[in-house]
């Protein structure tokens, strides 16, 4: 009983040493954590320490097509040719002449044109033309009328000179405007000076003719001859010496629409100097367009009714036409480039339905047959785009465009039943109502 008394008294005088040995040593040498109760708690001026990071976990996905971020609310700003008010294409003048060239113009984009808008000179011939000016503030949709005064360079030949529309920070709209004129080579001085003819009259036997079919021009000058000019956008066309008073049957060609234009130059022998006299024949438009909110135009053609495909992106739409074998792309992704496009469509049956290697995010979808070949295969429709964000459905398209010299624009029915309108040189595009 003593000695385990002894042995308890001793090992009550070792406990302190051994207590203290343990609180800093451990085998190899590493110290202890500190006691629970001794944790410092983060805060804000005692952050948690940064631990280092052990191990990666590496996975193995399928890439898909690049997708830009969704475009912001932004505007996507554009211009559109309606038609050359003054001096159409090809218009002859004289060496050093001053004329006033107009265009008229529309706002195609889809905000209202900014405070701060010049007609800025791009490039080719400036025929003394400022080298900016101011534009008028238009609402979406709204037309106006740019005017330059210009003068005619002294050489001889023809002269262009391109505009376009630029926004305050410097930004130039993609749509170019151009003016061109022709500059004729001098002739001898005249050996006489008996006056200027005088056209009375020149005209036709009709106010208004249809395509296909003849019409007879009328005309009395007290010149010596005349040469008359057939006139297809401004640019002269076929043309025919006359005698200086007569007449002349012109076959109307069934492909004409709108109206056909004539020029009538009377000349003197001897005199260097013209008279000059213009005559326009309103045609009827033998095609009605397929909805009610058309153009007050004449259609180039009857109505295409097709089977057609419509689907919706993330930023735009694309619409497949059967009877064409073409797909129509709508951009919406407020770039102010090529707004739309149309691409002839490569998918036949047999070809692949998608590729089941791409995998659209949750709620979006990959596009198929021959969406999907154009989305996937040619670059920058994918960025353009994003995921479609619904499948394609099929209904029953409509095709008509205008039937202009040049600048024509493209309808085509949409599945909702309203129409794309789309405008010249892929500048923009719209909905409109039927």
């Amino acid at each position: 009983m003593r000695n385990f008394v002894l042995a308890i008294f001793i090992l009550l005088l070792l406990l302190p040493a051994l207590a203290c040995q343990l609180a800093t040593q451990v085998e190899g040498g590493t110290a202890l954590p500190t006691p629970p109760a001794l944790i410092a708690v983060p805060t804000a001026l005692n952050p948690p320490p940064t631990l280092p990071v052990t191990a990666v976990l590496t996975t193995t996905s399928t890439p898909i097509p690049t997708r830009s971020p969704l475009a912001t609310a932004t505007c996507a700003y554009n211009a559109a040719f309606v038609r050359d008010v003054t001096i159409p294409d090809d218009t002859q003048m004289a060496a050093n002449g001053r004329f006033t060239k107009t265009w008229r113009v529309r706002n195609s984009g889809d905000c209202a044109w900014p405070s701060g808008m010049t007609w800025t000179f791009h490039s080719g011939s400036q025929m003394g033309g400022a080298a900016s000016s101011p534009m008028p503030i238009l609402a979406v949709g709204e037309t106006a009328d740019i005017s330059v005064e210009l003068t005619a360079p002294a050489s001889p030949g023809t002269h262009t000179g391109y505009w376009r529309a630029q926004l305050p920070d410097g930004t130039l709209l993609p749509a170019r405007f151009f003016v061109r004129i022709v500059v004729a080579a001098p002739t001898p001085t005249a050996t006489a000076t008996t006056a200027v003819p005088i056209i009375a009259y020149f005209r036709a036997n009709v106010t208004q003719a249809n395509p296909g079919t003849a019409v007879t021009l009328q005309w009395q000058t007290n010149g010596d001859g005349v040469t008359i000019y057939r006139l297809r956008g401004g640019q002269m066309g076929e043309s025919w010496s006359q005698p200086a008073t007569g007449s002349l049957v012109y076959q109307i060609d069934a492909n004409e629409r709108n109206l056909v234009e004539f020029a009538l130059f009377a000349r003197r022998d001897n005199v260097t100097d013209y008279a000059q006299a213009n005559l326009n024949i309103p045609l009827t438009c033998p095609h009605p367009w397929f909805f009610t909110q058309a153009p007050a135009e004449c259609a180039q053609d009857a109505p295409l009714f097709s089977n057609g495909v419509e689907q919706h992106f993330e930023r735009g739409v694309m619409i497949w036409v059967a009877a064409q074998e073409r797909i129509y792309i709508l951009y919406d992704d407020g770039q102010s480039s090529t707004r739309w496009q149309a691409y002839v469509d490569a998918w036949a049956v047999g070809d692949p339905l998608d590729d089941p290697t791409i995998l659209p995010p949750p709620g979006l979808y990959q596009p198929q047959r021959g969406f999907g070949l154009l989305w996937r295969e040619t670059p920058g429709i994918a960025d353009r785009l994003g995921w479609a964000t619904a499948p394609e459905t099929a209904f029953t398209t409509a095709y008509q465009t205008t039937a202009r010299y040049k600048y024509n624009e493209t309808y085509l029915r949409a599945l909702d039943g309203d129409v794309w309108h789309l405008l010249p040189e892929q500048s923009g595009w719209e909905k409109v109502g039927d």
